[in-house]
């Protein structure tokens, strides 16, 4: 069987490069540097990597809005995934130095936040979980989220072994939709999180498969044994566990469509995939701080379907 094209998260634009920081052994001299150039901003890179996304791709669309540089350590994990081509430095300490400013709320857009000079060096961090901090550069965000090449092989690899295993000739012969189930540390608990149930799994599993005439639904999970015992029967289905997040997260991105349950790291998924995008619309248990904190004009883009 002839290779099967996949489709590619590649958006062919140039962006014009940011101005490049090398470590110093100089500190202070690196400091004087900086004081007479225009702003720098250090994102705070921390949590899980769904959370690490909505960190960088805030700091990156503030940068741009206003004509600042963007700082990102060579070691960052975003960096081993994804093509980020923008600002490198090794040196930790000069962010350290910078002014903290922290979203408290994450899943709310706060404009205050952005109320800094650009000739600021400044650190951004917690949550930002909103679109709205970024959506007007979401092309260009989305080149930067390209996966690694090697990242792409491995998903494109697994997913042409898929259709040749179901005998499909072309990819284009089927609407392959991904599924991120969240179970894990959030099953039992106490932070106002819903996980998904079995009803909505039906929901959305359903509504795809009454939308589009030939569907395959991908699932990945870091609770692969309540997953398997609650995807509905009538459907065609495939479970993925490739032993790394990034080679899951590739595989159902390389998909058309989206279910998403509760977290970011599906919420990015949805996003790079494109297409159409489920989310769980009672992710917050009534009464809870999460339902309190969560707004979901300001979380989902108003294009997703909540059920």
């Amino acid at each position: 069987m002839s290779s099967l094209p996949l489709k590619r998260k590649l958006i062919a634009e140039t962006i014009p490069p940011m101005t490049l920081y090398i470590k110093s052994t100089a500190i202070p001299h690196t400091y004087r540097y900086l004081a007479k150039m225009k702003g720098s901003i250090c994102p705070i890179l921390q949590g899980g990597l769904g959370n690490r996304l909505f960190q960088f791709s805030t700091a990156f669309a503030v940068a741009r809005s206003k004509n600042m540089n963007l700082i990102i350590h060579s070691d960052a994990e975003i960096t081993k995934v994804f093509e980020i081509n923008q600002t490198f430095t090794n040196a930790r300490e000069l962010c350290k130095g910078f002014r903290k400013i922290l979203d408290k709320a994450s899943p709310t857009y706060h404009k205050s936040l952005m109320n800094f000079r650009s000739t600021e060096n400044v650190q951004l961090g917690n949550g930002l979980q909103s679109w709205k901090y970024f959506h007007m550069y979401d092309k260009q965000i989305k080149k930067q989220l390209t996966f690694r090449k090697h990242i792409q092989e491995i998903a494109e690899e697994t997913i042409k072994k898929i259709l040749q295993r179901r005998n499909f000739k072309s990819r284009k012969d089927i609407n392959l939709i991904g599924i991120h189930i969240r179970r894990g540390d959030k099953v039992g608990n106490h932070d106002g999180f819903n996980i998904a149930s079995p009803e909505y799994l039906n929901k959305s599993v359903n509504y795809y498969f009454k939308k589009y005439k030939t569907v395959l639904y991908l699932v990945i999970s870091d609770g692969m044994a309540w997953s398997r015992a609650n995807m509905l029967s009538h459907v065609p289905v495939e479970y993925i566990s490739l032993g790394k997040r990034e080679l899951d997260m590739a595989t159902v991105v390389a998909c058309d469509h989206t279910i998403m349950t509760i977290g970011t790291f599906g919420w990015w998924i949805g996003y790079l995939t494109g297409g159409d995008v489920v989310y769980l619309k009672d992710a917050a248990a009534k009464g809870s701080r999460f339902e309190k904190i969560l707004n979901f004009e300001d979380h989902f883009y108003p294009h997703w379907v909540g059920l």
